[in-house]
């Protein structure tokens, strides 16, 4: 199996974003378009797979789901209890493999630009697994890096190539770029599936910063 990024990277990347006070924390650019599709689907529980810090699963309590939030790194779940550990629950646990809830276990899944740092094999088990989770009718929400993000990454972060849009990156970090057909294969046998291209500007220069697919998908 080709090698990814693992805990002890994330470990580390985490404990140096907090003592430098860098905090990864989007704003609600990840979770405010899904906040009316969730609601429209009569969404109350939910399920974040690499949460990181904790920022989005807040974000979902202070709207009034219940959240149950995973991360590999146990660094970013002690940093996200002990901020937010009143408002949702926090577990260190691993989304490549089996993960510790019954099928249809949550009204929905969503994963904000964790899911795409593995190979072909496991992103397929990952996406699988979300679909166990997932009651019928529910949704999983997403955002992964588009294949367009690929270019823009290589201006900062040189890589190597491990498998077709798999690359690992100098600083040790791992990343899978998504096309539309692979998304759409990924998630066929699910009841619907909209995605949308939304590329992401600099906050100062407004040049192209990122490319992601932001995807909902109905069980």
């Amino acid at each position: 199996m080709t090698a990814y990024a693992g805990v002890e990277f994330w470990d580390q990347f985490h404990q140096q974003r907090h003592e430098s006070g860098r905090d990864l924390d989007w704003g609600g650019l990840w979770t405010g378009p899904f906040l009316t599709p969730l609601r429209e689907a009569g969404v109350r529980t939910i399920l974040e797979l690499g949460c990181g810090t904790g920022n989005d699963a807040a974000r979902l309590a202070s709207a009034g789901y219940l959240v149950t939030a995973i991360d590999l790194s146990g660094e970013a779940i002690g940093q996200a209890e002990a901020r937010f550990g009143q408002m949702a629950t926090f577990k260190v646990a691993d989304m490549t493999q089996r993960l510790p809830f019954p099928d249809g276990g949550f009204d929905a899944v969503m994963s904000n630009v964790a899911m795409h740092m593995f190979p072909d094999n496991v992103t397929r088990a990952v996406f699988a697994e979300v679909g166990r989770i997932v009651r019928t009718g529910g949704l999983f929400v997403f955002h992964v890096n588009a294949l367009a993000d690929r270019p823009l990454r290589a201006r900062w972060q040189p890589a190597r190539e491990l498998e077709p849009d798999y690359v690992a990156e100098e600083s040790g970090q791992t990343m899978h770029f998504f096309s539309e057909s692979y998304l759409r294969e990924l998630l066929g046998g699910w009841q619907e599936l909209e995605l949308a291209s939304v590329p992401i500007p600099d906050s100062e220069t407004g040049e192209p910063y990122k490319h992601v697919w932001r995807g909902i998908a109905r069980r």
